[in-house]
């Protein structure tokens, strides 16, 4: 396990610096998100809420765990076994995210104005992260293009969710009434 930290050092550094980002931007479109989701309380949206906060959660703890391998905190050492628990809870708090990302998707496919195809465009890409939430059985490969599709579903739920700032009866009063 030591020898897998030492090899996959670059690329769980990159990793984590690039999930520090992941977490803020998904943070703040979410907040966005939300905001546009307020006509009203609706279970789907307090579900789909719910689930991508515990999503964050996840994520933050991955962020955590990620930096803790690549970073020594004041030089100590990791025991083997410290070290298994520390990769465990890694690839733990990945399936936590990803689950939660898949109800999410599921949840808030039926709370866009995208219709049937938000509907349908959520239940594809909950199907991918569920499959995603088992890295250590699927290859690293699937892996990375599940992370890119969560990138792409969330550019998806902004574009479906996209509110207008002009006024809806405006368009109304340059019409005539009807005769």
């Amino acid at each position: 396990m030591t020898a897998w930290v030492e090899r996959g050092n670059s690329l769980l550094s990159w990793s984590g610096e690039l999930l520090f980002f992941a977490v803020i931007c998904w943070g703040a479109g979410a907040r966005g998100l939300f905001a546009a989701l307020n006509a009203g309380p609706s279970v789907r949206t307090n579900v789909g809420v719910t689930a991508l906060a515990t999503a964050f959660v996840a994520l933050v703890v991955l962020l955590l765990t990620v930096g803790r391998l690549v970073y020594p905190v004041f030089e100590i050492q990791l025991s083997v076994e410290v070290l298994a628990l520390v990769v465990s809870s890694m690839y733990g708090a990945l399936h936590l995210a990803f689950l939660g990302f898949a109800v999410a998707a599921v949840a808030l496919g039926w709370s866009t104005r995208a219709g049937l195809v938000g509907r349908a465009v959520g239940i594809v890409a909950a199907v991918a992260f569920v499959v995603g939430s088992f890295p250590w059985l699927t290859p690293s490969w699937w892996s990375s293009l599940v992370a890119v599709l969560i990138a792409a579903w969330g550019v998806f739920l902004a574009l479906a969710t996209e509110t207008r700032t002009e006024n809806p009866n405006s368009a109304r009063e340059g019409m005539s009434a009807p005769v």
